[in-house]
Parts: C-alpha cells; structure tokens; sequence
C-alpha cells in the first residue's frame, strides 16, 4: 500500500498495522510517522455499526451476537481493505 509522507510529500510502502508497535520512519526523511489513530477508530466504528445493524435488522441476529461477528469480520478485513485508506501522521513525541 502506497501512501504519501506529510513530512517529506515523498510517497512511501507504509508497513501494515501489524507490523509496528507504536510508529515506524519514514525512508527518505526519516520522520517518525504512524496511521491516523482518528481514522483507525472512525473506519472501525462505522463498520462495526453498519454490519451490526444490518445483521440486527436483515438478519434478525442477536444484538450481542450481531456486535461479537462485526468486530471479528472488521478485525479480519481491516488489514485487506482499510488500511489503504488511513492516513499517516507524524510523531511528535
């Protein structure tokens, strides 16, 4: 997934989630760079809901059920299909 530096403006091979703990550097400027936390929470909350809701009102599952299988189904697609869309800050610690 190729995503653009906010330091350097530089695109750059941003590693998965995943793969770093708290943030990783930037090759070209060596800043300190992490996914937007902000878009991590907005991307999972509206997936979970959406899925949630669906599977409540379409699928007439359990409210608790319903929330246990859409926070599983966002954990195993985020790496595939949402990490593209994060974006990268820049540490400032």
């Amino acid at each position: 997934m190729t995503q653009q530096c906010p330091h350097c403006q530089v695109e750059i091979q941003a590693p998965k989630l995943s793969a770093y703990d708290d943030n990783f550097v930037c090759p070209h400027c060596a800043a300190t760079l992490s996914h937007s936390q902000i878009d991590i929470f907005l991307y999972a909350f509206c997936f979970i809901a959406l899925s949630a809701l669906l599977l409540i009102l379409v699928g007439h599952v359990n409210a608790f059920i319903a929330l246990v299988i859409a926070t599983v189904g966002y954990r195993l697609c985020r790496s595939r299909f949402f990490e593209s869309y994060f974006r990268l800050t820049r540490c400032t610690h």
